[in-house]
């Protein structure tokens, strides 16, 4: 059995074993968006489907898309249930902000699932330990598949006093390519999550290593978010399961939003926030990437787009619902 279909499995028979039960839900099909076949996005679309399908009797699958700058508008026109984004893109078309060319005001936030850590990939053969040192190599600044991530990308060159201009621009189709095109030398610096499984196995094949890069301690969230809606800085404390790092490292860091579209009411919001939040912990054993996320955290009060009332129903039931969580919702309900 491939690598990946074995991890789905197993992943399926633990979501199996929650003992959680709901009502069934209103709506009787439901698809969830997500990046291609293969990505982790794609990974947890499916598990979220078989959870929802096995606990609410609903039939539901994984609908995978070039990218969610793609399928972020088919959510919003109801085309599309629920889908799996990034807070970039989903602050983005909330807003009407590029790439998106208006407002996607039916997308709203279920909960965060996933924290990506985000930075520059770099052989760690080049020396190179910081961002401010890219300038005049060759570094990936757009992913055409992803395009809010070049926000971020842009962001963290930023921070170091530079632009675009100070480094000799590459363009990669996506983030897994650009772990090869470090691998094979055409770039000297490409942006990663460092829990892609793809950069665990370039770190462990690649002589030396690789290393990521570090931003500038002065780098802040209000920095990132300035020139980066939605992304913030996180610090990376060294140990086994993240050999890329040799000390205590800044980076650039964002948030996945299992996101809810225009299908959906308050009543099936409601109910799918609760499958979800009362079956986190077997989600958390069966797919690694959602162990960043704590149970206690699935509605963070640092979200850049709304939260959807169903969701909000259930949280102030729980008493995960802050006076930080009504401040925020507020202000970007606007």
């Amino acid at each position: 059995m491939a690598p990946f279909n074995k991890w789905l499995a197993v992943g399926a028979v633990a979501v199996s074993m929650a003992l959680a039960n709901t009502a069934q839900a209103e709506l009787k099909r439901i698809t969830i968006g997500s990046n291609p076949a293969g990505s982790v996005f794609f990974l947890l679309a499916t598990g979220f489907a078989k959870l929802l399908q096995e606990k609410l009797k609903i039939k539901a699958t994984a609908q995978p898309h070039a990218g969610s700058s793609v399928y972020l508008p088919l959510m919003d026109t109801g085309e599309i249930t629920l889908g799996l984004n990034n807070s970039m893109d989903s602050v983005a078309a909330y807003t009407g902000k590029a790439p998106f060319k208006r407002t996607h005001k039916n997308v709203r936030a279920l909960a965060r699932v996933w924290v990506i850590p985000y930075g520059f990939m770099v052989k760690t053969s080049s020396g190179l330990t910081n961002v401010r040192q890219l300038r005049g190599k060759r570094v990936v600044t757009d992913i055409k598949s992803i395009v809010s991530l070049n926000m971020v990308n842009r962001a963290m060159l930023t921070s170091a006093g530079m632009t675009v201009k100070d480094v000799i621009e590459l363009n990669s189709g996506g983030i897994v390519r650009n772990v090869d095109m470090i691998i094979q030398g055409r770039a000297d610096a490409a942006p990663v999550a460092y829990s892609m499984p793809a950069v665990r196995k370039a770190h462990a094949t690649v002589p030396g290593g690789i290393t990521i890069l570090r931003l500038d301690a002065g780098v802040n969230d209000a920095f990132m978010a300035q020139y980066a809606p939605g992304a913030r800085t996180i610090v990376v404390t060294p140990n086994k399961g993240r050999p890329m790092f040799k000390t205590d490292t800044l980076i650039a860091a964002f948030d996945t939003f299992f996101n809810a579209g225009k299908q959906v009411s308050n009543e099936d919001a409601y109910r799918f926030t609760k499958t979800l939040h009362e079956n986190w912990k077997a989600i958390n054993k069966a797919y690694a990437p959602t162990r960043s996320v704590k149970q206690a955290a699935l509605a963070p009060a640092s979200n850049m787009h709304p939260y959807h009332d169903g969701a909000i129903k259930y949280y102030k039931e729980v008493g995960l619902w802050s006076a930080a969580n009504a401040k925020q919702q507020a202000a970007v309900s606007k």
